[in-house]
Order: structure tokens, then sequence, then C-alpha cells
């Protein structure tokens, strides 16, 4: 809130006190309010909405541990600050968790009051703000897994609830990162297929010859180590929704089976001669513009028509700003239930500075920021250096090359000892990141941006064996 909004309420038994709260409020720009009864004071908070209460600790009838108990208790989001002359560790820790934002000696001077009240609102606003994208997020969960209410996500909202339960197929594009396989399991999972299986096939992971064994199985004998029957994910898939993730790396070869699976909906095992039935819905995301791969004969025209009765394009998270906020909130959840890490939130500079950030690996990115906010935050509320730091060791990465050549050294004596001095700190860096995670290398990579193997190497490098230490795990 700004602060020439912000509203206070002041409650003290001392008349001098309260002058000097009177004083206090002439001067700055607060609505302030001046009270000498708690009782009174309580009667008046649960009819008129404040931002802040200054109470004294010690007061005739309901004290002030009572009091701040009973203001949380209407408004848990509600500042307090305790002033008292009764100063001692006990009764600060138990007015804190009564629920008071801070504590504060008398006596005190005008100018100190001045400092903790404007922390104290600072803190508030970034309570209330949290507090907004929870209800925010809340509302916007009319489609599971779906985040986000900007311009620019209302088409793909509209189709997706459109398209739920009609078992019609459907092509899914956007940059990767955008989210493409949530919008094809908020399809899955708010149609009539929801409770049968969703398989997900990686089109661009597995050679023409592993993919058809996925994808159709095999009869014992088929090939060489074909030592049973296997079904194949079509047919397990049957009754529910098939995603084929990355459509446009699928060779033509595969095209072609694929088209007579949609257009017949029936499977040949590998080494088989039976068909077998199949009943799948077909979900379809690519990165690439098919359109254009059908233009210049890279992929079949016959097979995008078939897949593309609706097509949903995902906006890559530079055309929907508006979103960041709430869902760097949601990731937050999920990764500080995930790591049983108790984080409140992000300030709201550091907010402001992510929705104002680049993102070009979209939200996989944003999220991939937030989990190294989350294992690396030394504080409940995340701030601006941490996430300012992160985001430009993220900038870094993306501008490096994957691998460094002899011609791209520098050679001058300076530059060598500053390339030391980066790779030391990006070993501290490494280090500490799997001290936070337990050892958990998986994990490590994940926070780290770089995938397992190279985090071995790394790891390697550094002395640190598979038995060894922080390594040890993952």
């Amino acid at each position: 809130m700004p602060e020439d909004s912000a509203k206070i309420l002041f409650v003290d038994d001392d008349p001098v006190t309260c002058t000097i709260f009177e004083r206090f409020c002439e001067d700055r720009p607060y609505t302030g309010t001046v009270l000498d009864s708690p009782e009174e004071a309580l009667e008046r908070f649960r009819n008129e909405s404040f931002d802040l209460v200054v109470t004294d600790l010690r007061m005739p009838g309901l004290d002030g541990l009572g009091f701040v108990r009973a203001l949380k208790d209407h408004d848990p989001e509600v500042g307090v600050l305790v002033v008292t002359g009764y100063s001692s560790v006990e009764n600060a820790v138990e007015s804190i968790k009564a629920g008071a934002t801070d504590f504060i000696k008398k006596p005190f001077d005008l100018d100190e009051l001045a400092l903790q009240v404007d922390q104290a609102l600072s803190q508030v606003r970034v309570v209330r703000e949290n507090a907004l994208l929870r209800q925010d997020l809340k509302a916007q969960r009319s489609i599971p897994g779906m985040v986000g209410s900007s311009p620019a996500m209302k088409p793909v909202l509209d189709r997706t609830r459109k398209v739920a339960d009609i078992p019609c197929n459907v092509v899914i594009t956007g940059e990767s990162g955008t989210g493409k396989e949530l919008v094809a399991r908020a399809i899955h999972d708010t149609g009539e297929r929801a409770r049968q299986p969703f398989v997900v096939i990686d089109c661009g992971a597995l050679t023409d010859t592993l993919l058809e064994s996925e994808l159709f199985g095999h009869e014992k004998g088929a090939f060489t180590g074909a030592n049973t029957r296997k079904r194949g994910l079509l047919e397990a898939a049957s009754g529910g929704t098939v995603f084929l993730d990355e459509i446009c790396n699928v060779s033509d070869a595969m095209q072609m089976k694929l088209l007579r699976v949609l257009q017949e909906q029936e499977v040949t095992r590998v080494g088989g001669t039976t068909t077998v039935p199949v009943d799948a819905r077909f979900l379809a995301a690519t990165n690439r513009d098919l359109p254009a791969m059908v233009a210049a004969g890279e992929f079949r025209q016959d097979l995008y028509h078939r897949l593309n009765v609706v097509s949903i394009e995902v906006p890559p998270l530079r055309q929907r700003t508006e979103d960041v906020p709430v869902l760097v909130h949601h990731f937050l959840q999920a990764i500080g239930d995930e790591y049983g890490r108790e984080v409140d939130g992000f300030t709201t500079d550091a907010i402001n500075r992510l929705s104002n950030a680049r993102w070009p690996g979209n939200l996989r990115e944003l999220r991939n920021l937030v989990e190294r906010c989350v294992v690396l935050a030394d504080e409940r509320w995340i701030g601006l250096t941490l996430v300012e730091q992160l985001i430009d060791q993220s900038e870094a990465e993306a501008s490096e090359p994957a691998e460094e050549s002899n011609e791209g050294r520098l050679q001058a004596e300076d530059d060598v000892d500053v390339m030391a001095s980066l790779a030391e700190v990006e070993r501290h860096h490494i280090l500490r990141v799997l001290e936070a995670v337990n050892g958990h290398r998986e994990r490590a990579a994940r926070v780290l941006g770089i995938n397992k193997t190279t985090l071995w190497r790394k790891l390697k490098q550094y002395g640190l064996n598979e038995g060894a230490g922080a390594g040890s795990r993952g």
C-alpha cells in the first residue's frame, strides 16, 4: 500500500505516549487513530479497516498479548507493532508468538518509531499482495493445472474447455517450455476420459525401431531379446488419451503407421499378424511450424489433417507477463511442499523483477528459478538480491557456448585470473546447491539448470566421486 494511504491504530493507556502518537501522525503521511483502551480499540478495529496496529504490551483490562491475539483472529494479515517499557526476551518472544510483526522498547524517539512503522507496513503490503495472489490462483484453477488469466491465455482456456468433452484430436503448438503438456493434461483431466489412462510418448527420444515397439508392442520372438509378448502404449491407452510430444520428430515411415492407427483405430504388434482395436484420443504437441513442414514435404499432409481437428497455440511467457506473479506463487507452493521448505513468498520488488525478466525458456525457466530461490533462500521472504543474482546467472548460462574452444580462450594474464575466479564461484555454487538438497544429484541438476551427466562431470573435476560427500546421492 502507498504510505499516504496507510491507516494506523495506536493503543496505549499512558496519556503522554498517546500525545506522542498524535504528534507522530501530524508530521507523517499516515491516517492515525489514537485510543487509550484496548477494549474500545478492538471494537473499532472490528468495524473499521486498519493496516497496522501499534499497541502497548501492558494495559489494564485486556492485556497487550490478549489484544494482539484478538486482532490477528479478526484479521490475520494486519501488522502489529508492540511497544512496551517492560522489555525482556520473554515479552518479545511472547508478543511475536501472538502474532506481532515486531517489538520496540520504551523510551523511543520518533525517528526510531517511523523506521519500525515503515518496515511493518512494507511487510503488511507483501503479505496482503501474496494473499491476493493466493485468491487469484484459487479463482483461476477452474481448469486443473492451468494457471493464468491474461488476455493471451484466454483463447487457450476457452478452447481447452470446448474440446475437453469432445473426443476430437488436437494439435498444441508453442515454444519450448510454454506448458504444452499442461494443456494436454488439462484437456484429458476435465473430459470424459479423465479416469482413463493418459499416456505420454516423447517422439524425439526414441529411434524408429524402439518407438514402433513402444507404440505398438511386440509378439514373443519378434526380435532378439523379445522373450515375452508386450502390449504397446497405444493399446495400454485404449479408452484414454495419447499425448504425442514433439510429433515433428517422427520419421516419414512412422508417420504412415500413425496415420493408419488414427484411421482404423487398431494396431498390429511388431511380429504379429492380427490387429488389436484401440480407442484412444490423440493430442499432439510441437514447437515447430507444422504447416511449413507440410509445405516443405517434411510432414505428411494427411497425418497433419487427421491430428489437427482443433489447434491450440500456447503463448510464450513474454506475451503473458501479467500472469507471472500468480505463476510464481503457484510454483512456490508446489516446490515448498516438495522440499519441505517453509517460504512465505517473494517481496514486491522481487516479484516486479521477475515480471520484467525476459524468460526465453518460458514457464520451464521461471519454475527453475523459483526452485533455485526456494533451495538457496536464507529467509522466509525471498528478496530482490537473490532474485537478481539468479536471473543474472541464468542469463549468463544461456549466453555461454556449450563447450569452450581453444580459440575462444582469452590469453591475457588478467583474463586467465578472471576465468579461474569464475570457476571457483561455480564450484562453490554447485556444492552449496548439493548441500541444500541433501546431496540429491537429480534435484541439484534440475535446480542448477544442467543435466545430470554435466553435474557428474563437474563433481569428478572437483574430486568428488560416487561415494564422496554431497555427490553421493541421486
